[in-house]
């Protein structure tokens, strides 16, 4: 009885090793056998705090591909573009909330969204949002200049989903 609980001593300490180092080389005998996969870095954004969000957020995560990030929050980050935010295709909740953005025609290539905040920013147009069948969650209140025409098409677009839409103030039918 005392070898079998050393034994599964032993392998639950191996096993939490192996799981906490995950970001480590391991070798034996000076032969690696295991050396973790990269970070992703095969994208190029316009816009420097969009990089830095996004990088942060690969680091956090340890993103090693493009499909993996599927959460994204930058919101309050000063940014101004979305452009090269498309090489995420797999994002399925993105916060750009409280941004500078006024061009979001790089978020209708994103087609696997559910969740996307859009809030506090300057955006005019919101007719690339007509694609994003998936929708859950869309807030797009505090955009003064916003029109409304394809905010409505997007209401009927998603209607049977049922989302919950935070649509601007002008825009908000009484």
């Amino acid at each position: 009885m005392q070898i079998k609980l050393s034994l599964l001593a032993l392998a639950l300490i191996g096993s939490a090793c192996l799981t906490a180092c995950n970001n480590y080389s391991v070798s034996v005998n000076d032969k690696t056998v295991y050396t973790p996969a990269p970070l992703f870095k095969d994208y190029q954004l316009a816009d420097a705090k969009l990089k830095d969000c996004v990088e942060q957020t690969i680091a956090d995560l340890n993103v090693t591909k493009a499909d993996d990030l599927i959460r994204l929050n930058c919101s309050d980050a000063g940014i101004t573009s979305v452009a090269g935010l498309d090489k995420f295709f797999a994002l399925a909740e993105l916060n750009l909330a409280n941004n500078q953005l006024s061009d979001i025609s790089e978020l209708g290539k994103l087609g696997r969204l559910e969740v996307l905040v859009l809030n506090s920013n300057q955006i005019r147009n919101p007719a690339p949002l007509l694609s994003l069948l998936h929708l859950q969650t869309l807030d797009l209140t505090k955009n003064p200049n916003m029109a409304c025409k394809d905010l409505y098409q997007l209401a009927q677009n998603l209607s049977p989903n049922k989302p919950q839409l935070k649509l601007p103030e002008q825009c908000n039918k009484g």
